[in-house]
């Protein structure tokens, strides 16, 4: 846990050294914010040089097990649009080059990272750029880029696609959300979004809740219905993986409920003056809630890698939300109240986090890199 307390203190840290330098020096002055590129090198070379965390070792083991790009692109099966072909693609390319599964890490880290830290600047206004970072690593969508590789992959490519979006370039945008499809499948939820592109709470949004309501109520007949659509679609989901009896912690719950409880509350204040992007992200913590909602019932792990696509929106929006709502007097009282909160989430949600998490140093690396061997031609590709 202390490990963890340390990374959330350095990324807030630096977010805020960036949020000021920007305030001081305004966006025509700033060449180079130096604070904003240590936040990045520091999340990629944390991540880059892990030796274990989460599904580290599963994809230790497929990386190992993954053949040379030749042979990948030799076997039709591997083309199979709901098999991830992207992403082992990408991962055999590395492989013919290297035998070291940190340097594909570290080059997953580096377009993960860039990406996601971008996009979050970009999309929050400057005075909340330290409190938004400081949520993406509370919540603990940061420590998902290092945990699920595919996901964070494709996560990471639809922040292109929502700058895509929010500029009304929809041929763009579906383009983009096809390739994230390809590196993981769940991507292509974000098909719905444009559909979403309203104020929050519209006639749309609440239908869907109404809809979402509605197969909670009747999980387990609608979810296996779902199934064999997806089935003769050419996506086969095991059953094992949704009725699995592992439901979403409450905890967990609670955090993603805070964002579509308060905007449907305090809705007029919301609704007044809002523009466009920030009505697409709250429209975004919505939908990622009704999933965490179907969660609730089972299958936890397949209905919150779902909401995790739509979880920028609650990073992006919530200190604009809470500014909107509450009075300059009040809004710091709220938000100390909500660090608190998504600090005492953080410890518990992190609590095993020193014994899960490894890594390697730069020095141990190099040292490795002098021993790296060439791929063997008759290893198996691995899905993970």
């Amino acid at each position: 846990m202390i490990q963890a307390f340390i990374i959330l203190g350095i990324v807030t840290l630096l977010s805020y050294l960036s949020q000021r330098h920007q305030q001081e020096n305004g966006m025509e002055n700033m060449r180079w914010d130096i604070y904003l590129i240590i936040l990045t090198i520091f999340l990629i070379l944390m991540f880059g040089l892990r030796k274990s965390y989460n599904d580290t070792i599963n994809y230790r083991r497929g990386y190992k097990l993954s053949v040379d790009i030749s042979t990948f692109l030799s076997e039709r099966s591997n083309f199979d649009i709901f098999s991830n072909p992207l992403f082992y693609a990408f991962q055999s390319l590395i492989r013919t080059m290297t035998s070291n599964y940190t340097y594909f890490f570290l080059i997953c880290a580096c377009y993960i990272n860039i990406l996601n830290v971008s996009f979050i600047k970009k999309n929050t206004e400057i005075r909340n750029f330290a409190f938004s970072m400081f949520i993406y690593a509370a919540i603990g969508t940061m420590f998902l880029t290092m945990a699920a590789i595919k996901q964070a992959l494709a996560m990471a490519t639809l922040t292109l696609a929502l700058n895509a979006l929010m500029d009304r370039k929809y041929i763009k945008y579906y383009l983009i959300v096809f390739i994230a499809g390809l590196i993981h499948t769940y991507a292509w939820i974000f098909a719905i979004l444009p559909l979403f592109y309203t104020k929050p709470w519209s006639f749309r949004t609440l239908l869907l809740l109404l809809i979402t309501l509605a197969i909670t109520y009747t999980f387990k007949s609608s979810i296996e219905s779902i199934l064999k659509v997806a089935d003769q679609a050419g996506k086969t989901v095991a059953k094992e993986e949704v009725f699995d009896n592992n439901k979403m912690n409450i905890f967990r719950v609670g955090i993603y409920t805070i964002m579509p409880a308060i905007t449907l509350l305090f809705k007029s204040y919301v609704n007044k003056d809002i523009d466009k992007k920030n009505s697409l992200f709250i429209q975004m913590s919505i939908i990622s809630f009704m999933f965490i909602l179907l969660a609730t019932q089972n299958g936890a792990n397949m209905f919150g890698r779902a909401a995790n696509y739509f979880i920028y929106g609650y990073i992006c929006a919530f200190p604009w939300v809470i500014r909107q709502i509450f009075t300059s007097q009040s809004v710091k009282i709220v938000s100390f109240a909500a660090i608190i909160g998504f600090t005492a989430f953080f410890l518990y949600d992190n609590r095993d986090f020193d014994k899960n998490y490894q890594h390697k140093t730069l020095k141990e690396l190099i040292v490795e890199s002098s021993k790296d061997q060439p791929i063997d031609n008759y290893n198996n590709n691995s899905d993970t």
